[in-house]
């Protein structure tokens, strides 16, 4: 039995390799048949796929990350989380489409007004920061954060998500995967 288990793992790990292998060989492939990709669309290209990667990371997804898939790793057999950790990869990947999308179709203007070290980008993250160390103080001084009140207003959100996730798991998981580089850009 045990023989088997590590039998079928080996060639999920080996068909997971694989498909990463042609992805790989793919993108080389497009990298080295398309001319315009030489030069500076080439820095171009790894400061993107690095900054993608880096999103992952973030002190706001990172956790969300390491959670789910422990949690997904304790109760799941190996071919439900390969299911799981693919359709994640999707919806993380989706969004990183979408929002490359948005960019080459002329909102690069929008996201230029909103950096680090802009106006607004400078009352965005005072306004936060004053919230964050503000709420900090209050936990600090004994006080707890009663937000009942959302709960109510949220529960029919967190009855139905609970409900896909049951229903369709594979779903749930790369809209998690969406909102986990949502976060990560948060």
């Amino acid at each position: 039995m045990v023989n088997q288990t590590n039998e079928k793992s080996g060639i999920g790990y080996g068909v997971l390799f694989m498909l990463v292998l042609l992805l790989a060989l793919s993108g080389f492939a497009v990298f080295r048949l398309y001319p315009g990709l030489t030069g500076a669309g080439t820095g171009l290209i790894l400061l993107a796929a690095a900054a993608g990667t880096a999103s992952l990371f973030s002190p706001c997804s990172f956790p969300l990350l390491v959670t789910l898939l422990a949690r997904e790793a304790e109760t799941a057999g190996s071919r439900r989380l390969f299911r799981f950790t693919a359709a994640f990869a999707l919806g993380a990947s989706l969004f990183l489409l979408l929002l490359g999308t948005l960019l080459a179709l002329g909102a690069s203007p929008l996201v230029k007004q909103v950096n680090f070290v802009s106006p607004v980008g400078r009352a965005l993250r005072g306004t936060v920061g004053l919230f964050l160390v503000g709420m900090g103080v209050w936990q600090v001084n004994g006080r707890s954060l009663n937000f009942s009140w959302l709960n109510r207003l949220l529960a029919p959100l967190w009855n139905a998500q609970a409900r896909l996730r049951r229903r369709r798991s594979t779903l749930s998981a790369g809209l998690y995967g969406f909102g986990c580089i949502l976060a990560g850009f948060g």
